[in-house]
């Protein structure tokens, strides 16, 4: 099982927190996944299985707590004060040198520019913190245009066109886009 040196802290991004989520959270996290249940269908696995209680949050956030503080993955949330308004996470998923940025926002809070603003912010703060990762890359389904447009915007290189046998969402194509941006050396 990989993981890095030290745990990312809360990050600040505009007028937005980037943080681990508590248990405290989870009826927070309940209310932002069920009122973003239709946008997030197409394209995330794991909308599948939704509803969740909020018993069922916080044994997924402990479960998300675990994996912190043995820092092999990193999920946090997006909040806006004490509402939740998207998710995000650095995942040690790929090469050993590699972590991969995942995101999805509440549908009221979309257009913003958060998920950029949000991906960039965790960018930065990967290649800060740990020596040890040369490349942070963004995974998303050809068919999910606005997930493209993210690393784009960004300054990501496409590294690899794939195509999956099965689509893991209703909204995917079967094609993936990688792309990665390396440590400036």
């Amino acid at each position: 099982m990989r993981q890095v040196s030290v745990a990312p802290g809360p990050l600040q991004v505009g007028e937005y927190v980037v943080r681990k989520y508590e248990l405290s959270d989870a009826q927070a996290l309940v209310d932002a996944v069920t009122e973003s249940h239709e946008h997030l269908e197409p394209w995330m696995p794991w909308i599948k299985f939704e509803p969740q209680s909020v018993v069922q949050r916080e044994v997924l956030i402990s479960t998300w707590s675990e994996a912190w503080d043995d820092r092999t993955e990193f999920v946090m949330g997006i909040f806006l004060g004490d509402r939740v308004i998207g998710g995000t996470g650095l995942h040690f998923r790929g090469d050993i040198k590699t972590v991969e940025i995942g995101y999805w926002l509440h549908v009221d809070f979309l257009g913003r520019g958060i998920a950029s603003q949000v991906a960039g912010a965790l960018t930065e703060l990967a290649f800060a913190t740990w020596l040890e990762i040369d490349t942070v890359e963004i995974h998303h389904s050809e068919s999910n245009i606005a997930s493209g447009k993210v690393p784009l915007r960004l300054g990501f290189k496409h590294v690899r066109t794939f195509r999956n046998q099965i689509p893991e969402a209703p909204g995917e194509n079967g094609v993936g886009y990688h792309w990665a941006m390396k440590r400036e050396m």
